[in-house]
């Protein structure tokens, strides 16, 4: 039997977090038991940041290298190594935040601090930042492969669930789903049959389309940007609104009274006049 699958969305949980103090129990752990469960094959874990703080006591005179490691699971070696040089130096504490690119929790191996040389830890902290990523569709999908028709396994398990049926009855969950896996083979088979024909066609340029004589409006005319200019021209009803407006108001008239209808001579001005006159007769007196 063959069954034409339907495409689904895939929807994620993400999360953020960090873990406990990795190293409350001792300067060694293993990080599945401070991470989240990422055993199950819909859940991904990923580890970008490590904070860690210890007290370091020595003598001022001797050497010593604290190690703070993270072993490589998957290639052998250190997937994370970070060293504190005390050597000459008093003990005292020492606080670190590191991030890094996200990286899969499943390459990393137990977590350690050490000392070489003379020296002791004490009061050790160690702190992992994790991103959580729970696909549910998988999720659905690993306890049930019938979820969905994009589930891995699902035309194995319809088949066997049909198989095992003496009949298949419409009101049976997967009726729907049988008749439009066979609708969805048959459309196909009628899709490629099509295609064939239209192939040539399909090869013509945009250029020829146009030198033909069977040229719709749709291809000589471009809608899109004559709607757009439509609509510009029908803003024009809505900017008339404002031509139109009577604002309310009234007529203010103004009445001259004079209080004497003679006006007087200005003294001042006849004195200026009779300077300018005199004025005018001393400089024409020079070419006279």
């Amino acid at each position: 039997m063959l069954l034409a699958l339907s495409s689904s969305y895939c929807y994620s949980d993400i999360s953020y977090g960090v873990t406990n103090n990795a190293a409350i129990a001792g300067l060694s752990w293993g990080m599945q038991q401070i991470l989240p469960d990422y055993s199950a094959p819909y859940v991904t874990v990923q580890i970008h940041g490590l904070t860690y703080r210890y007290k370091m006591v020595k003598d001022p005179e001797t050497d010593a290298l604290v190690y703070i490691r993270n072993k490589n699971a998957v290639d052998g070696g250190y997937i994370f190594e970070e060293t504190d040089d005390w050597s000459g130096n008093p003990g005292g504490t020492i606080q670190k935040y590191i991030r890094f690119p996200y990286s899969d929790a499943t390459k990393w191996g137990d977590g350690s601090m050490s000392v070489e040389g003379e020296g002791r830890i004490e009061n050790p902290l160690a702190i992992y930042n994790y991103k959580l990523d729970v696909d549910e569709q998988a999720m659905l999908c690993y306890g049930n492969p019938l979820y969905d028709s994009s589930c891995p396994g699902f035309q194995q398990a319809l088949l066997d669930y049909l198989n095992n049926m003496e009949t298949l009855s419409p009101d049976d969950p997967f009726y729907d789903e049988w008749v439009q896996a066979n609708l969805s083979l048959n459309d196909e088979k009628g899709n490629e049959e099509v295609k064939e024909i239209k192939e040539p066609e399909e090869k013509l340029s945009k250029f020829e389309k146009k030198l033909g004589g069977e040229n719709s409006i749709g291809d000589l005319v471009n809608g899109a940007e004559q709607g757009r200019v439509l609509a510009a021209l029908a803003q024009n009803q809505k900017i008339e609104n404002y031509y139109a407006v009577v604002i309310p108001g009234g007529e203010y008239t103004d009445e001259l009274i004079l209080e004497d209808a003679t006006l007087p001579d200005n003294p001042r001005a006849m004195k200026s006049l009779a300077s300018d006159t005199k004025h005018n007769t001393m400089v024409r007196s020079q070419y006279d």
